[in-house]
């Protein structure tokens, strides 16, 4: 009667501490499906990159050619990835979206971007919001797409916050 106890408390103590990580997997698996999952990864992935190039550029380390070929893919595999987002979301966004769509949406923030002098000597390109990716002007102090604040080092230089 004793070895029966025991062994239900160490079942029952094992099942308690293995429940979270259980319970995870399977609340994970069940929020989002892997398509998704994979589409975010991929997202994160280029957007990563494209933050490591712009440290790059802005430490000297790439010159301006080479800065503009290797930003070339990753900005297109991050916005690929953000369209198949998009067009999972909603189903009228399927119909609607094209490859096109992204870069449309980004290029009123490039042409804005340019008309603005650098300031300090600092050269003027487009931010990403860190939550959502979404391109941010260097003047906006919130993300257009998630409401999410601009850090204020992704700010333009030497505006206060």
């Amino acid at each position: 009667m004793i070895y029966l106890a025991a062994v239900l408390i160490v079942v029952g103590v094992a099942l308690f501490v293995a429940a979270p990580l259980a319970g995870a997997a399977f609340k994970a698996g069940a929020k989002e499906p892997p398509e998704t999952v994979r589409l975010n990864h991929e997202r994160e992935l280029a957007m990563q990159g494209l933050r490591e190039l712009e440290f790059d550029r802005e430490m000297g380390k790439l010159s301006q050619a080479d800065y503009a070929s290797l930003r070339a893919p990753l900005e297109a595999r991050a916005l690929a990835a953000m369209g198949a987002l998009a067009a999972r979301s909603t189903p009228s966004a399927r119909r609607s979206m094209s490859t096109s769509a992204p870069l449309a949406a980004v290029s009123p923030l490039r042409r804005a971007d340019r008309s603005v002098p650098p300031i300090g000597g600092a050269t003027q390109s487009v931010r990403f919001c860190p939550e959502c990716g979404l391109a941010v002007a260097p003047a906006h102090k919130f993300c257009a797409g998630c409401g999410t604040p601009i850090p204020a080092p992704l700010r333009a230089a030497g505006e206060a916050g």
